[in-house]
């Protein structure tokens, strides 16, 4: 199966999950980045992944990593591997992303926040945000998500993917848009499934430094999404390249 996220694919996504972080959707800021050009949004790859993978359940856990960038326009080559699944550029075959489904994903426990987000960056500090999950937001989701084609899904489990490429577009944002900040690269998102937005309910995302690596730009983060009720419905952990944030370290 060969998918090329393209850069409407690209401007959606951050439309609907509010990650517009330039080196995705800026190509003048992402042609002065590391990468030279525009990048798909790791959330989006992961969803389109997960997708493709045709699952008759939804995933109990998602790991996935992000060995080189995805450039908008690019075709991508779905590659079973073992147990886990890759997207691979078809001119060169270099990985793009990997992924596990239901891997057992270790969960790092939140620190006690310092200080609200700003730079340069410490342990401790933390971004959250509070959105309401609209239906038709959680339908457009779901039809970008279907891009990424696959085997026809029952609607309940394509509804639950649906929220869970948002929730984690909803992470996205924060590391992309202020914790590190707009340039953020993300090398790895590990979570923990355990419940489902509906459409209508509020929600609340929340990540937190809990590790920073700055002779290598590196910035490890605990990630949360839970509902209006309190309920967690996702829970894990982040890796980032911050090498691109202005006046980060």
């Amino acid at each position: 199966m060969i998918l090329t996220p393209t850069q409407s694919d690209l401007d959606q996504f951050a439309k609907l999950s509010g990650d517009a972080n330039p080196i995705h959707v800026d190509p003048n800021f992402a042609a002065n980045s590391g990468f030279g050009r525009t990048v798909a949004h790791g959330a989006m790859l992961t969803s389109w992944l997960v997708r493709a993978a045709g699952l008759s359940e939804t995933p109990h856990s998602t790991a996935a990593m992000f060995p080189a960038p995805a450039f908008a326009g690019e075709a991508l080559e779905v590659v079973r591997e073992g147990d886990g699944w890759e997207l691979a550029r078809l001119e060169d075959g270099v990985v793009v992303c990997r992924l596990l489904i239901n891997a057992a994903v270790p969960i790092e426990e939140a620190l006690a926040a310092s200080s609200a987000a700003t730079v340069p960056l410490k342990v401790g500090m933390i971004s959250a945000s509070e959105t309401v999950f609209e239906a038709n937001a959680a339908q457009a989701m779901q039809d970008l998500q279907a891009r990424a084609g696959g085997t026809t899904l029952a609607a309940e489990v394509a509804q639950t993917l649906a929220s869970q490429a948002y929730m984690l577009g909803l992470i996205s944002t924060l590391l992309g848009m202020d914790l590190p900040g707009q340039g953020t690269n993300y090398l790895k998102q590990e979570t923990a499934w355990l419940g489902t937005l509906k459409p209508g309910q509020r929600v609340h995302t929340q990540v937190t430094i809990t590790r920073l690596r700055p002779e290598k730009a590196l910035v490890d983060l605990s990630t949360q999404v839970q509902n209006e009720h309190g309920e967690v419905l996702a829970k894990g952990r982040a890796l980032v390249s911050a090498r691109d944030v202005k006046g980060a370290f």
